[in-house]
Formats: C-alpha cells, structure tokens, sequence
C-alpha cells in the first residue's frame, strides 16, 4: 500500500464530522456546567473544578487535532481552500495564544494604602510555608510549596506531613468555605505574649475588643478613632495622641500609662488587675475596664461551615503538633513550640514580585449625590522612570509588560485608606489577536469566493439562456 495512502486512511477518523461534532457537544456541555458552576459558588471553584481540569485539556487537544487532521485532509491545498485553511490556522494560534497565558501569564490584586508602596501582587495560587527558629527571634525558612488543597483536599487517612526538626507537622483537613469568629485562649506552652479583653464605655461608646501580643515583646494595638490601646511596653514620651498603653507584669496585674495627644508627658499612671476599672481622663469622659487578663495567649478560631461562598468566608486547614489541634485560615498564620525551637506556618495565596514599586501618592473617590456610593474612583501613582501617573476606572496603567487596572479600594469609617488594583500579563495576547485577525481574514475569504461563485453561476445561467 503507497505510503500516502496509509497516512489518508489513518488521518480519515481524525478529520470525521463525527469527531467534530462529539468536540463541540463536549466543549458545549463543559461550558453549560462551568456556567451552573460558577452561578453557585464562584469563578474560582468553576475554574478548579470545570476549566482547569484533565477533560477540558483533553477536550481542547482534541480539537487541535481535529482542526489539523481536517487540514491535512484536504491536501495539496487548492486556492480556494485559503479560506478554509485560514480559519482553522487561527483558532489554533489562539489556543496557542491561551496555553502561553495560563502557563506564563500573571493575573493577581495588589493593595496599597495612601502614602504606602508595594511590589508584592496576590495571586490565587496557594502555597505552604514555614520558617524555624531556635532563638524566638531570627527565622529561616525552611519550607515553600505549592498546594492545590481545594482539588486534592487532605484528610486524617490522607494527610499532608511536613518533617520538622522535632517531630512532624500533620495537615488533616480543609474547609473551602467557613464563617471564621476569633478566640483567645491560654496558650499552656506559657511561650506566647498575652491576652487582654477589655471595654471601654460611656453613654455613647461601647467598644469591647480583644488584644494579643504575638510575643512577649511585641506591642498589639486597637486603633479605635479617638484613642488608640496598646498591649506592651510604653514609651518614655507620648507621639502626639490619645493612648493607653497596658504592659503585663509579673503578678497578672497591668500597668497602665495614659498619654493625651497635646502633651508627650504621661497624663496618668497606674496599675490594673482583671474585672477593674480606671477612667484615662479623656475628655469623652470613657472608662476602661480589663475584661480578661491572660499572661500567656494564643488567637484561634470558632469556625462555621458554609455551603456556598459569601464575602465574609474564606478557606482553612487543620494541622495536628505535638498532639495538638490548629485552625489556620487563608492568608494566616500559626506559631507552633517546642522546647528547643518554634515554627511559624503561614498558608496563603502566592505573592510575586512584579520588580518595581507603585507608590500611592493620593486616591479621589466620586459617589453618587446623596449617597455613599462610589460613582468614580481614580489613584495617582508614581512608578520608576514615568513619575506620577493616573490609575482609573477606564484607564489603566501599561508598564513593563503589565497592565494596572483600577478594581476597587478600602475605606474606614467612610474614609479611602487603600487602592486596590488589578494586575495582568498577558504573554500570548499577540498569538490571541493574530490568531483572531487570521481567522477573520479567512472569514473574509469565504465570503469573497461565495460571491465569486453566486456571479459564476449567474453567468453560466445567462449563457445557458442565450
């Protein structure tokens, strides 16, 4: 049998209409459940659990291969199969153009607050790390992995163990979706900072809140408008506001240094024990009342699952220490001890770093008259070499590769803080724009060379009359 032949008669069931049309039912019932997917949960779960998966991949690969068979069927080419030819050649090169995106491209938030820099851009990736030190001070990472917890979620007989220096750290579980409310509870290794709940009222405030050092030698702060609390050491002079600082002492009592922001000396001094209460002589007339007193605390978590995705969920593992069970939530972290050394796991979503800063230099926000929303919104930027810059609604930003589009911002009590941007590199946008520009080209051949039959026929039909 000549060899030409053979390669027909091999290429023929690739190049079949029925091939073709079990490609489209496919790609149509893949889209139809990513769409039901996507309407329940979110684009995240619709991407892991319909787009990003094996038969999706397989789907496409098999439409390149029916697209090339179809091609290599019709050969030698003929002038008029240039249409044909065409359209397939370009929806090829933009599947081309999406595989060099998915794999190579970035597509992540970034926030920077007023007056603040970064160069770190959130992506959705997750990944595990963990640092290890012998001294409470100096850490060293000595793990960084990527994990895909929401596909292939661990599990008590299934879990994922991470080897430390003494014994192993266990991931037994993930939630996808949960209602996390904060805890405070006594941290037995005694190796933690403390805990202070406390109150502070009057007849028009009624603020209770929770402070945790994350060391014994860290300050924890509650920023609550007219004066900030702080948990640790105070300073010898005050910074030109109102603050209570409540150190711990030896004895499970606080002392307390009040400083009032037109002066740097200290207002009151004194020392406080758990169910007492002082007045810091602010002129809103508050009282502070300790609630709770730990000397050695840890923040955990009460966790309700959810169903579905809401703004205030978010995702968590369980990891099993020494004995121990921890709750750590996405973009979290949780300290771990033993007596020689002390590791610090974090689980989160993967921070690049794009190579430059963008400083925020000012944000102005339009509402709607009459209301708090926002109409309009705009950040002015300073970026390397191009100086001050302009991120809108629908202007945004191409430097370097990348395009800053503005995507929404943060505010406290009715007040802009941050501008939270949008960050996309798209390396295959070119094969996408060239492939679809070859495709319409071959579009347009189609059209030209029907019109060139409709007046061939028309012809042959009047000759034929004549």
């Amino acid at each position: 049998m000549p060899k030409k032949s053979l390669l027909k008669r091999l290429n023929k069931p690739l190049a079949s209409v029925k091939l073709a049309v079990f490609i489209i039912i496919s790609i149509a019932a893949i889209t139809a459940v990513g769409t039901f997917v996507e309407a329940k949960y979110d684009s995240y779960a619709a991407r892991k659990l319909v787009y990003d998966t094996w038969f999706m991949y397989g789907i496409m690969g098999l439409l390149v291969i029916n697209l090339t068979a179809v091609m290599l069927d019709r050969w030698p080419w003929k002038k008029r199969h240039a249409a044909f030819v065409l359209a397939h050649i370009g929806i090829i090169v933009m599947l081309a153009g999406a595989v060099l995106t998915m794999n190579y491209g970035l597509d992540g938030s970034m926030r920077v607050g007023i007056g603040e820099d970064n160069n770190l851009v959130q992506t959705s990736e997750t990944d595990l790390v963990v640092y290890t030190s012998f001294d409470g001070d100096r850490y060293s990472k000595t793990l960084e992995q990527e994990v895909d917890f929401f596909k292939n979620p661990p599990s008590e007989k299934h879990p994922v163990v991470i080897p430390a220096y003494e014994g192993e750290i266990r991931i037994v579980d993930y939630k996808k979706y949960v209602l996390p409310s904060r805890k405070v509870v006594v941290d037995e290794s005694g190796k933690g900072g403390a805990g202070l709940r406390f109150q502070l009222q009057n007849p028009n405030v009624n603020v209770i809140e929770w402070l945790v050092q994350r060391k014994s030698d860290s300050v924890a702060t509650h920023n609550f408008g007219p004066a900030q609390i702080h948990l640790g050491k105070a300073p010898e002079k005050g910074r030109g506001a109102n603050e209570i600082f409540l150190t711990p002492e030896d004895n499970n009592t606080l002392r307390y240094v009040v400083f009032q922001k037109d002066s740097e000396k200290p207002h009151k001094k004194g020392v406080v024990k758990e169910g007492e209460v002082f007045d810091p002589g602010f002129k809103m007339a508050l009282n502070f009342r300790v609630l709770r007193f730990l000397p050695s605390a840890i923040e955990d978590w009460d966790l309700q699952p959810s169903a579905r995705p809401t703004p205030l969920t978010t995702s968590a593992i369980k990891i099993v220490f020494d004995g121990k069970e921890h709750w750590v939530l996405l973009n979290d972290m949780v300290k771990l001890f033993t007596n020689n050394a002390v590791y610090l796991l974090t689980y989160g979503n993967r921070r690049t770093d794009i190579g430059f800063k963008i400083k925020l230099k000012n944000f102005a926000v339009t509402r709607y008259q009459g209301t708090m929303r926002a109409m309009a919104y705009e950040s002015v930027v300073e970026v390397p070499e191009k100086g001050e810059q302009v991120i809108s609604m629908n202007e945004p930003l191409k430097y370097k590769g990348l395009t800053i589009y503005q995507a929404s911002f943060q505010e406290e009590e009715g007040k802009p803080i941050a501008s939270i941007f949008s960050v996309n590199h798209d390396p295959g946008r070119f094969l996408k724009y060239l492939g679809s520009l070859i495709m319409s080209l071959g579009i347009v051949l189609l059209m030209w060379f029907k019109h060139l039959d409709f007046k061939i026929a028309r012809k042959s039909q009047k000759d034929g009359e004549e």
